[in-house]
This record gives C-alpha cells, structure tokens and sequence, in this order.
C-alpha cells in the first residue's frame, strides 16, 4: 500500500473511533436492560458540479450522521449523479460535521466528507473524492430543516475541482438500541430499534431488455423495510449490483414505497399479494440511464413459511428518466424479520442480538485489469453485520475503489462469518473469525467480466469492551467468471450495538 493511501486511510479510520457513543450506566442487577438513544441527523441534498469543458452534473448526497458530544456528528454518506450524462456515478465514504446555533432555528453545519468512487467516465483518477461543505440550516419544525449548502467538491487524483450551491433537507431522529454487552437477554420489543427498520432481505433478479437488443444482465441486492401504518403499507430503501450478463459495475440505489394485502386472511394470513414502487439512481456497466435517475413499478407476492422469514418474488418494468433504458424486471428475494413484532402473530418478547456496524480499509495487492495489467488498489467501504446466533452471522457490505488508478471499481457483498463470542468482562479480551462473501464487483477497468464475486477474509479484533474493536484481517477474492484474482489486507474499525431480536 503507498504510503499516501496509507495516510488517507488512517485519516478515515481515526473520524471512525471518534463515533463511539457515551457508555451509559448499568442497570441494577436482575433489572431487564435498557434502551439508550444516540440522536441522528439525516440529510439530503442537491447540487450542480462542473466537470472539465463547462459539463454540468447533477449530483444527489444522503448521509446519515450519529452525535458525538454535543455538537458533532459523524456518519456514512454517499454521492450519485441524477441529471446530465454520468449516469452509474457514485461516491461512498463518510462525513464529519460540526454545528453552530446561530439564531433561534438557525443554523450553521460545516463539515468533511471523504470517500471513493467514479463511474460514468468521469475524471475522477484513482477514486479519491473529498468534499468540505459549510450549510446554513433553518428549523421548519421539531424535525425537519431546510438549508443552502455552500461546497467544493475535489478529486484529488483527478480532473474535477468545482464550487457551487446547494439545496439541503434534513431531519432528526434517534437511534435506539441496547448495550452490545447485553445481547442474549430477553427484553420486550416494543418498537422498532436502530434505524427502525424491521426486515432486511437478500434478492436476486433480472433485467430483459425491450429495446429488441435481447440483452438480459442479471442482479444481486439488498433491501431494507418498515411499516409506515397497519395498512399493509412499508417503505424502504434497496441496491444492487450486476452479477451476470455484460454490465459489470452496473449499481442503483432506490428508496420505496409498497402497499400489500393478504387475500386468504383465514386460510393463509402470511400470503400477501401487493404493489411496489421506487426511484433513485443507477447505471454503469454500459447501461443506457443517462444521467442515472430511474424509477420502478412491480407487483409482488410473498409468503412466510416460518416465523421470522418470508419468501416472494417480483415483476415489473425500471425506466430511465433521462436515458434509454426501458426492461422488464423480475425478481426472487428472501428475508429475515429484524423485530419480533413485525411477523404476525409473534411475540413481542426477544432477545438482545448484537449487531455491528464497520468502517473497512481494504488493500488489494494484485488485481487484474482489462489492459492485461496487474496493479494493486485500495478500497473503503461499510460493513453491517447481524448475529442470529452466539458465534455465527450475516452480513452485508460495500466498497469503493480511493486508490489505484481505479476510481470506478466498487463492490458489494452478502455473506456469512463466525466468530469468536466477545466478553464484555474483560478488558482487551481479543477476537478472532472469518467470514465468506459473494456479491458483485465491476468499473474502473477491473477484470470482474459479468461482476460476480466471491471473497473470505478471516479476522483478529481487540477492543476496550464489547461496544468497539479495531480489526486486521487477511483473505483473497476472485472473479467467479473474469481474471481477478488477489489477496487481501484489511484494517478496520467496528462499533457494536444491541438490537431486539427473534
């Protein structure tokens, strides 16, 4: 690894160990654990960057940022393009911000935002984006602000400087959680913890296209859900990545709506027949989006064949908004219930899980590219996990080429891992695991081929308590169907949460 991407890196992980939150005060012995809430602040926003030649891009931002102390936040973000003709742009990294209260409901946030991607044949070079921002934010009501940002927006390794205005949304909430040293107790699950949302699903589809082209590429995904009434409504966001077929580095990101309803309530409660829609941002991988707002309708079926899962497929059409494209969609998912009182019927009682948030440097010391060359490069990514059991779990992730001369290349996995239990008793007390993944990869010249996948890493931690831990890992990936292949180095930094659990 160069030593200024080792600079870089270590820059990032240290703003990570800063987002520990407050330990909070023990119960009383035999007393059922408690829920603590870190405040959150999660902003959306719009703004025009110039590229080289006078081109303008249209560039969305959505980060979610956690308190730290009283006027700090810091949290994940990310970057995609949704108007002009850069359509598969997209940054992943993370924000620190630091607020000033002004007036009464007046604001100022200034932050830094750091974070790798590309796509879209942007000049973006190695990957690298970095984003001081200073907005001034006024209060519309106990939640909600509206702001105009002031930003620059710099590739370092590349081609594009820009300043410019901005529009800004944002709200405040709360996440909600146990201690991680309290995981395996009961508790009753009343609301929803975290980020509130109650089913997290691992799908599986396919575009065909109808331009008469016969091009079908296949995807793989993730997607996230929360009631918003009893009324058979959720709303959620999804992603994906392509897997199979000719668009490697294909990616979208949507947020949705759907509405459902169960049509043989007394023979078959859990069979839901429905209607979904979304719109956000995707392309790469040769697709025709533009500049990479699309939207989707689909109807959906699904069924639960146990307590705590549900199956279902969808079918439906995704149009670009300002491109081409125009496809058929299908797609099969499963999905595991994050909250005890989403399935019907269930018991509100769970039990503490412990969930785990990472933030990843990666370094891939011989990657194939599509020149035939070999060359080593550096990613940063965002790791979630969720343990369904004392020493096994699941988890999903997702990382963005800084450095390397790979600025495109971005990854996301779905996978499994065991590990060592943590003890929240002694001090220091190490870890050890592995975990194995499969996903998608493509962009930046990366020989992925069709995008699949696969990557194994094991891994050794050591931390103060049970809430955090630093990490090193060793592993290899390889393209399931292109040239790839290469170890891997990782160094890491994860902060540990109790969620309810079934």
């Amino acid at each position: 690894m160069q030593p200024s991407a080792i600079r870089r890196g270590a820059c990032v992980l240290a703003a990570l160990a800063m987002g520990a939150a407050p330990a909070r005060a023990q119960p009383a012995d035999n007393a059922a654990p408690k829920t603590e809430s870190i405040p959150t602040s999660t902003l959306l926003g719009f703004e025009s960057i110039r590229l080289p030649q006078g081109e303008r891009l249209g560039l969305v931002g959505t980060s979610l940022l956690f308190q730290v102390g009283e006027s700090w936040g810091f949290g994940p973000a990310v970057y995609g393009a949704a108007t002009g003709e850069r359509g598969g742009f997209f940054v992943g990294g993370v924000e620190l911000q630091h607020r000033t209260v002004l007036a009464q409901k007046l604001s100022l946030a200034a932050g830094l935002y750091a974070g790798g991607g590309g796509g879209g044949a942007a000049p973006v070079g190695s990957g690298l984006m970095l984003r001081p921002a200073a907005t001034l934010l006024y209060d519309l009501g106990p939640v909600l602000q509206v702001g105009l940002s002031a930003s620059y927006v710099k590739f370092p390794s590349g081609e594009i400087g820009s300043g410019q205005l901005g529009l800004v949304f944002a709200w405040r909430d709360e996440y909600r959680h146990y201690d991680a040293g309290d995981a395996g107790q009961r508790v009753f699950s009343g609301c929803a913890c975290g980020l509130g949302f109650e089913r997290m699903a691992a799908s599986a589809g396919a575009y065909q296209f109808t331009d008469g082209s016969g091009r079908r590429i296949g995807l793989v995904g993730v997607r996230a859900e929360r009631r918003a009434s009893s009324s058979g409504v959720k709303l959620g966001i999804e992603a994906s990545a392509a897997a199979r077929g000719d668009a490697a580095g294909y990616m979208e990101i949507l947020g949705g709506a759907g509405w459902s309803i169960a049509p043989l309530p007394d023979a078959l409660p859990s069979l839901r027949l429905g209607l979904r829609g979304a719109l956000g941002l995707g392309g790469g991988g040769a697709v025709p989006t533009g500049g990479g707002a699309i939207a989707k309708a689909a109807a959906t079926l699904e069924f639960s064949p146990a307590s705590g899962w549900a199956v279902g497929i969808d079918g439906g059409y995704v149009h670009a908004l300002n491109g081409t494209l125009r496809a058929q969609t299908a797609q099969a998912w499963i999905g595991i219930d994050l909250e005890p009182a989403l399935g019907a019927g269930s018991d509100p009682h769970a039990t503490v899980v412990r969930t785990e948030w990472t933030g990843a440097l990666q370094h891939h010391s011989r990657v194939e590219r599509t020149d035939g060359s070999v060359r080593p490069l550096d990613t940063i990514g965002l790791k979630l996990t969720r343990y369904v059991m004392p020493n096994l779990y699941i988890t999903g992730q997702a990382h963005s080429a800084y450095a390397g001369g790979a600025g495109a290349y971005s990854i996301g996995l779905l996978g499994a891992g065991v590990a060592t239990r943590s003890d929240a008793g002694r001090s220091g007390a190490p870890r050890v695991g592995f975990e194995a993944l499969v996903g998608a990869a493509g962009g930046g010249g990366v020989a992925t081929s069709g995008g699949a996948i696969a990557q194994g890493v094991a891994w050794a931690g050591w931390g103060s308590s049970a809430k955090s831990e630093w990490r090193v890992g060793v592993g290899a990936e390889r393209s399931l169907h292109g040239a790839l292949r290469s170890p891997i180095v990782e160094l890491s930094w994860t902060r540990a949460f109790g969620l309810a659990g079934g």
